[in-house]
């Protein structure tokens, strides 16, 4: 197939529009990765990814954009398995339910771990920020059904799921700090089974219960 002088320098201007996109995702995902949301710069991410601020502009209308760009499709593959398990009638399967979710993140993770990391770390100010509760509070509802199943199987019933909420936040929390600070994708799964393990292992004798 042959083409006119025309066709190729349109190639030509794809081919510079696409490099110059991708130099500035790449240098904003640094960005918000050290700074935040909040403290992220269109001004810095410009000089880094050495484009003007204007051009920027003419890819991503604003840092929200940039940010929705890098970032929401991740959120929203995660909220879209929450979503997923929501369906799912809780009782003995629970617990299988919350390793199959913990399999779905590890997924994303080794796939997107930047990203998940700017999500779960850096989020502060952006319309994802409320991420990190999302998480806990269906964690905690897991953790919950698991148990009380497992309680009325000896006769006895939960009192108060508070604890169950203190170890899912810190089981959140403990995972955003692995994905900051570990890039290899096999001990990333390692250390958050481990941390599963720590927090839940035999977690039902340890719970305020009380006599059917």
């Amino acid at each position: 197939m042959e083409y006119t002088l025309k066709e190729n320098g349109g190639f030509l201007m794809q081919y510079l529009k696409d490099e110059v996109r991708n130099s500035i995702a790449e240098e904003a995902l640094k960005e918000f990765m050290e700074k935040g949301y909040e403290g992220a710069s269109i001004r810095s991410i410009a000089k880094k990814s050495n484009t003007s601020v204007g051009n920027i502009y003419k890819y991503f209308e604003s840092k929200e954009a940039l940010y929705e760009n890098l970032i929401g499709s991740v959120y929203h593959r995660l909220i879209d398995y929450i979503k997923q398990f929501d369906k799912v009638e809780l009782n003995e399967n629970a617990q299988l339910i919350f390793y199959e979710l913990m399999e779905k993140i590890m997924e994303v993770v080794n796939e997107s771990s930047t990203e998940i990391s700017i999500l779960l770390n850096q989020s502060k100010g952006s319309k994802y920020e409320n991420c990190k509760n999302i998480f806990v509070d269906f964690i905690t509802r897991i953790v919950t059904e698991t148990m009380k199943y497992q309680l009325s199987n000896k006769g006895r019933k939960l009192k108060d799921n508070f604890a169950i909420y203190l170890v899912s936040h810190s089981l959140v929390e403990s995972i955003a700090i692995i994905v900051r600070e570990r890039k290899d994708g096999a001990e990333v799964r390692k250390l958050i089974l481990n941390i599963v393990d720590i927090f839940y292992t035999d977690i039902v004798d340890k719970l305020d219960s009380e006599d059917i």
